[in-house]
Parts: C-alpha cells; sequence; structure tokens
C-alpha cells in the first residue's frame, strides 16, 4: 500500500474509533492494533493523538459538506435549503455520545466544526436565502440571521440517542417545514409541499469494518 493510501485508510480507520468508542478510549496503540499495523508506523503519519484526531475531524467534515453541497447543486433553493438541514442532521447522528462528551475538550477540532463545516454551511445558506428572494420562493422580510439560528438550535435541541429515532427524525423534519412555510411565498409553498426529500444517514463505517 502507497503513503497517500495508507494515510487515508488510517484516517478513516481512526475516525470510526473516535466517532464509535470516543476519544478517550481511542489511543494510538489502539488505532494501530485495529489497523494491523506498528505503533512506530502510525506515529510516522501523524506525531500524535491530537493530529490524528483533527486530521480525522477534518476528513469527515468535508466529506459530509461535499456531499450537501452535491445534493444542492441540481435543486431550486428551497429545496436545496432542506437538503442542506437534512444533511447536517444526518451528520449529527454519526456523532456517538462518548465523542460528544469527550470533544468539548478540544479547542482545536471545535474550531475545525466552525471553520470547516458551520461558517461554509452559513454562507451557502445564505446565497439560498437571496436567491429565493429573487425567484420570489421567499417573503422579502424574512430574516437570513433568524432562520440559521432556528435551524441550528432544531439540530442542537435533538438528543443524541434515543431508542425512538424515527419519531426524532420526524419531529426535527416537521419543524425545518414549518419554519420554511411560514416564510415563503405562496409559490414557495407549492415547492416546498412538493419537494420528495428524505434524510439519508451517513455510514460512519462505510470504508472500513471496526
Amino acid at each position: 500500500m502507497n503513503h497517500d493510501r495508507l494515510r487515508r485508510k488510517i484516517i478513516e480507520t481512526a475516525a470510526g474509533c473516535f466517532l464509535k468508542y470516543g476519544i478517550k478510549n481511542t489511543s494510538m496503540n489502539f488505532v494501530s492494533e485495529v489497523l494491523h499495523i506498528s505503533k512506530r508506523t502510525l506515529y510516522q503519519f501523524f506525531p500524535g493523538k491530537c493530529d490524528l484526531l483533527e486530521a480525522c475531524v477534518a476528513f469527515r467534515l468535508e466529506a459530509s459538506r461535499k456531499r450537501i453541497e452535491r445534493q444542492c447543486e441540481q435543486s431550486c433553493p428551497i429545496e436545496a435549503i432542506v437538503c442542506m438541514n437534512y444533511g447536517a442532521y444526518a451528520f449529527s447522528r454519526m456523532f456517538y455520545p462518548a465523542f460528544r462528551k469527550d470533544v468539548i475538550r478540544y479547542t482545536g477540532v471545535l474550531s475545525l466544526f466552525d471553520e470547516e463545516y458551520r461558517i461554509p454551511l452559513c454562507e451557502m445558506c445564505s446565497e439560498l436565502f437571496d436567491d429565493a428572494k429573487r425567484m420570489r420562493l421567499m417573503l422579502p422580510e424574512s430574516n437570513f440571521e433568524f432562520a440559521f439560528r432556528f435551524f441550528e438550535n432544531t439540530l442542537l435541541a435533538v438528543p443524541s440517542a434515543s431508542c425512538n429515532e424515527g419519531r426524532q427524525t420526524e419531529a426535527y423534519s416537521n419543524a425545518i417545514l414549518t419554519y420554511l412555510a411560514g416564510i415563503c411565498t405562496d409559490e414557495g409553498r407549492k415547492r416546498l409541499n412538493n419537494i420528495l426529500v428524505e434524510i439519508q444517514y451517513e455510514d460512519e463505517d462505510e470504508d472500513n469494518s471496526i
């Protein structure tokens, strides 16, 4: 396996470990054992656990952001806003409680979430709002800052783990669609009613098994 392929394999595997078992419980030794490589080889790629963690988070953020961008490219602004929110919701479900508990101690990782995910999505959503207004799909007085804050707060309000994921998903979807219906024009609501977008969950073990 060449250098680049091995580095990607390390990141993909370690990302799954961090997400599933938490940051505290994922040591460099554990990652090397899962990968069946020596610790020396692992340290040649990543000098320390924080370096590996940040590489893993950056990899996951970029993959999710690009997936959302692809889904929104061919959609009308209203549908794209729905796709963006559903994509962010699906992405959030990959983070197990152990990871959520540990990550607050890592300021570098939190900065990555802000710089590589939240800010780009915020900018994209702002452009979609402007496009929707120009197309008269959204009321001209609609306030983007209020809307984006609602989207964020709704996402954060969903518990990270539940035995009734289906009901949580339905409640989240209804909240987003109801809010959008309130700021759309009649034509925008017609488009909204015709949207058939499903929340498609990302597979944290898509490229490897742990």
